[in-house]
């Protein structure tokens, strides 16, 4: 079990090292700091160690285990508290609280990973600082000797062994973990917005519209002009348009016996880094029997598409006025999703 072959992943950037945050970290040549549900919760993927084929393995150099332990050490003799960690399912990955949120890689089956730090946030600047320091300045004694028989990857402007370094969460960790910097971001963007949807106090919400920005319509395999400026009346070109359009529906709903329907409704918005949609209705449970009601008067209807003769999901459209007199147009409209999703409703900190 001789050789070892490192493999890193990237993300995010910082700034040089303070290591008197951690207090006296305990560094003992040889000695196992295996990672716990106590450490973190979020820290940094230092490196990610595997031993190579038996093919190609040789009598000296290190095992994948001496590795990370070594690379734990030289870290721990730097003030950062550092641990090893392995599993063996073939993915273990982290969700950010925001749906459709990018997931963390940690570990992979075969492989030791070396995390470090035991950071309260994602932004926190401590963890930062490490990272960089990690990402640039860091250089562990061990690989520099060849015999080690340590393998990295070159990677064109990253210079440093370890410059793909990144921040993750701890996957034995058994609380809440909150990406403080994509709920930040998620904050700004629905900052003062009325009828909100982080202003829900209950549970759950049925989406009913989603408002993609940058995104290109096909129709039967053809994005024709006709097509695409139908799209863009509807959904928006970019993403500021999308929110205003999400949040114009979302007011025209809350008054909608104005323009002839039956009823008001209780309509919220919402915004991400993606899109915006908008909500109906405020649930404490999924089971709740009026989201069924909601589901079959927002869901699209099925209709035989005359030209090929198959069934087709149609969206249902609110339309301002609801009933226009002959010859008049509608002076705004929106298509609603074809299927409604009930949703979580977000609860930042």
């Amino acid at each position: 079990m001789k050789f070892f072959q490192t493999l890193i992943t990237t993300i995010t950037m910082v700034l040089v090292i303070s290591t008197a945050a951690f207090g006296d970290v305990e560094a003992v040549k040889g000695k196992k700091y295996s990672l716990t549900k106590k450490h973190g919760p979020w820290m940094v993927m230092v490196a990610a160690i595997r031993d190579v084929d038996k093919d190609r393995r040789t009598s000296e150099g290190l095992t994948a285990s001496e590795a990370a332990d070594a690379l734990v050490y030289e870290l721990r003799k730097q003030g950062i508290p550092a641990y090893t960690y392995s599993i063996d399912e073939k993915m273990e990955q982290i969700s950010s609280p925001q749906q459709n949120s990018s997931r963390r890689y940690v570990a992979q089956h075969g492989y030791i990973s070396v995390l470090a730090g035991n950071f309260p946030a994602n932004n926190d600047p401590e963890a930062k600082r490490v990272l960089q320091y990690i990402k640039t300045r860091f250089k562990p004694a061990f690989l520099a000797d060849p015999k080690n028989g340590g393998i990295l990857p070159k990677t064109p402007g990253r210079p440093s062994p370890l410059s793909r370094a990144f921040m993750t969460a701890n996957p034995l960790f058994d609380g809440e973990i909150r990406d403080q910097e994509k709920d930040s971001v998620i904050t700004d963007l629905n900052a003062g917005q009325k009828y909100s949807l982080l202003q829900n106090k209950q549970k759950f919400s049925l989406v009913v519209a989603t408002f993609h920005g940058g995104s290109v319509v096909q129709v039967n395999g053809t994005d024709s002009s006709r097509a695409l400026g139908f799209f863009e009346r509807h959904f928006g070109k970019s993403l500021d348009e999308c929110a205003e359009r999400a949040m114009s529906l979302t007011e025209k709903m809350r008054t909608a016996t104005k323009y002839g329907y039956d009823a008001d409704f209780e309509a919220w918005v919402f915004h991400d880094r993606y899109k915006s949609v908008v909500t109906v209705g405020s649930f404490d449970s999924k089971d709740d029997p009026r989201i069924r009601s909601l589901v079959s008067q927002f869901g699209g209807k099925s209709t035989r598409n005359p030209r090929t003769g198959e069934d087709v999901l149609v969206g249902e459209s609110f339309t301002i006025p609801r009933i226009t007199q002959k010859g008049q147009i509608p002076t705004d409209s929106w298509v609603f999703d074809g299927t409604p999703e009930i949703i979580a409703v977000p609860k930042l900190r």
